[in-house]
C-alpha cells in the first residue's frame, strides 16, 4: 500500500505493518489506521503515521528507555479489545510533544499506546497508575537576566 505523508513523502507500507486502533487516539476519533515508521537514523524516536491523513503523525518513544520502573497493567476490557492471549507480545510507546516556543520535549506517561504485536490491534489507554502527563525528556533552563 502506497501512503502519502507530510514528513516522509510517499512510502510503501506492507499490510502486516498496519495498526488498527480498536479505540481511537484521544482527540483523533476519525482515524484508526496507522503505521509505525522506525527506520530512521536513531533508535529513540518513532513516528506513528496515519494512513488516512498525510499530515497526521505523532512522535513516540519507548518509555522504558527513559523510565526504568515504568510498568502498566492493562484492564480486562482492553485485553479483550486487543484480543490479548496470555502469551501475546505487547508493545507500548508514549506520545512525545515538542514545545515549539521553548524547545522542551516531553511525553505523556499516563496515556501510552498499547499494541498487540501479533494482530496489530492498538489502543491509547489512560492508565490508572499515577504517572505524569508531562514527563520531560528535555527541558530548557529558564533564562536568568543579569542586571548591572
Amino acid at each position: 500500500m502506497l501512503v502519502e505523508t507530510s514528513n516522509f513523502g510517499k512510502i510503501e507500507i506492507k499490510k502486516d505493518k498496519i495498526l488498527d486502533f480498536v479505540e481511537p487516539i484521544l482527540g483523533f476519533e476519525d482515524y484508526n489506521k496507522f503505521t509505525i515508521i522506525d527506520n530512521l537514523e536513531d533508535d529513540i524516536f518513532y513516528w506513528l503515521q496515519s494512513l488516512d491523513r498525510a499530515d497526521l503523525s505523532f512522535i513516540m518513544i519507548n518509555p522504558l528507555a527513559f523510565v526504568d520502573d515504568y510498568k502498566i497493567s492493562i484492564p480486562l476490557k482492553y485485553q479483550q479489545k486487543l484480543k490479548l492471549a496470555e502469551d501475546s507480545e505487547v508493545v507500548f510507546y508514549t506520545i512525545v510533544v515538542i514545545d515549539q516556543s521553548t524547545g522542551d520535549i516531553r511525553t505523556n506517561l499516563r496515556a501510552p499506546v498499547i499494541i498487540n504485536a501479533e494482530n496489530n490491534k492498538a489502543v491509547q489507554l489512560v492508565l490508572d497508575e499515577e504517572y505524569p502527563t508531562r514527563f520531560y525528556l528535555f527541558k530548557t533552563d529558564p533564562v536568568v537576566e543579569e542586571t548591572g
